[in-house]
């Protein structure tokens, strides 16, 4: 879990607009989530590349390579820390890094989900919820 703090609250400010475009990364979360849980961290590897984001595709490598707890959070919060990312793009890696963090734990999806609606903040978490409930396979 990232440690906040008053600096990182205040780069993650966003709008709803920028909250309801997290729906495509959760579902993408669950889905790697599930496959891990079907066919074990190694069938990640085959994820990597078609992923963009370089944090999510450093982040499935360290994962698919077995990583987990406190050292891949190490490491992933450091790249967040020493970015200068704000808004929408600071919330999608915070999102991102949760998600890792899941899945490297082994998270259910359902727990992983849980986790992951908080970012859409209070009023819109339970909304959010039922959305990607209602889309899961």
């Amino acid at each position: 879990m990232i440690r906040w703090s008053a600096e990182l609250s205040r780069r993650m400010t966003c709008g709803d607009e920028d909250k309801r475009a997290l729906g495509p990364l959760l579902r993408r979360l669950v889905e790697l989530s599930r496959k891990s849980r079907r066919e074990g961290f190694q069938a990640l590897e085959a994820e990597i590349a078609a992923i963009e984001d370089p944090l999510f595709k450093i982040g499935l490598r360290l994962v698919g390579e077995g990583l987990a707890g406190e050292p891949l959070e190490d490491i992933l919060c450091t790249y967040l820390l020493t970015s200068d990312e704000k808004g929408w793009p600071f919330l999608r890696a915070c999102v991102t890094i949760e998600g890792l963090l899941a899945l490297a734990e082994g998270d259910e999806p359902a727990l992983m989900v849980r986790k992951l609606v908080a970012y859409y903040g209070a009023d819109r978490a339970l909304a959010a919820l039922q959305e990607l409930e209602a889309s899961a396979p």
